[in-house]
């Protein structure tokens, strides 16, 4: 069922709990079980990629109303879920111009308090906080999102110790320890692990806090790891001789973290990776990558 609201932007009943089974679990039930909040996802996103700045203050502000997503979760699949789409509402409102929130000042009173309480709820999710590995990481970039958004430096400060913790797992190598014992899947977990620590590297750049420089530069050790990857799969055996079985996503839109790599870095390896793939897209990270993060490229890219 939707609603109607008054510029005919149909706007999805909100999901009020999300709780699917484990991806790995059961991928029928668990496709099954997203579908109705990814499908609201995707026209949020398409919303901002489009510029339809009043169609995406309702969608949120609807849901906002109707406390999504906030309801109580009986496994722990949903912990993971709730904390990636809120990281993609911060991000989205993120790419609206200022003066569209300042003009729905009333709606985004309802707005920034619901996204704090999905903060919040990550923020004590002892479903993610136990594990110490990618999944952290993309907690902390909710809360520094959120945090943003809503100028909650609390949120902030706890997103920036989850995303410390990932920086500093960086081996001397570039690996993540938890994330090679993914098996055949480390690789994919790699990159994205790595997606996480560059856009909150970059959300936190406006307070003067430089995250690429810690551990003596580990981003850039885990970000050349994978770029080594792209440009030879085999260059990770290096890390681990199990042979990597990749996602269909795992070389398109998750290494979305190229556009604000490269336009922070000029990484002359770059160019010839990301022109390919635009646009980049990516549904937990506010819809067109590019659009919002990316530069220019040269006329020829190579190396």
């Amino acid at each position: 069922m939707t609603t109607r609201t008054a510029n005919a932007c149909e706007v999805p009943a909100p999901v009020k709990s999300i709780d699917p089974p484990g991806f790995y679990d059961d991928a029928a039930g668990y496709a099954r079980a997203v579908q109705p909040m990814r499908n609201f996802i995707a026209q949020l996103n398409k919303s901002a990629d489009n510029g339809q700045w009043s169609c995406t203050v309702d969608l949120l502000t609807a849901w906002a109303r109707g406390n999504a997503l906030m309801g109580p979760i009986t496994g722990y699949q949903g912990y993971y879920e709730r904390s990636w789409a809120g990281t993609d509402f911060a991000l989205v409102i993120l790419r609206m111009p200022n003066e569209v929130k300042a003009a729905h000042a009333d709606k985004f009173a309802q707005i920034d308090p619901w996204l704090e309480r999905i903060a919040i709820a990550t923020r004590d999710a002892e479903a993610i906080n136990h594990l110490h590995n990618n999944l952290v990481y993309w907690a902390g970039l909710n809360l520094v999102a959120i945090g943003t958004v809503t100028n909650h430096s609390d949120l902030i400060d706890s997103g920036l110790l989850r995303v410390r913790e990932g920086i500093h797992d960086i081996r001397a190598d570039g690996s993540l320890e938890r994330e090679v014992k993914r098996g055949d899947r480390a690789l994919h977990y790699h990159t994205f692990a790595l997606l996480p620590l560059v856009f909150t590297a970059e959300l936190v750049q406006r307070r003067n806090i430089d995250l690429y420089r810690e551990n003596d530069h580990a981003i850039a050790r885990l970000a050349n790891l994978v770029i080594d990857a792209v440009r030879d799969p085999a260059s990770f055996a290096k890390i681990t001789p199990v042979k990597q079985n990749l996602f269909p996503w795992t070389f398109q839109d998750e290494l979305s973290w190229m556009e604000p790599y490269y336009a922070h870095t000029k990484d002359k390896r770059l160019p010839s990776l990301i022109a390919p793939r635009r646009p980049f897209s990516e549904w937990r990270l506010g819809g067109n990558v590019t659009d919002t993060w990316g530069i220019s490229l040269p006329n020829n890219p190579s190396e």
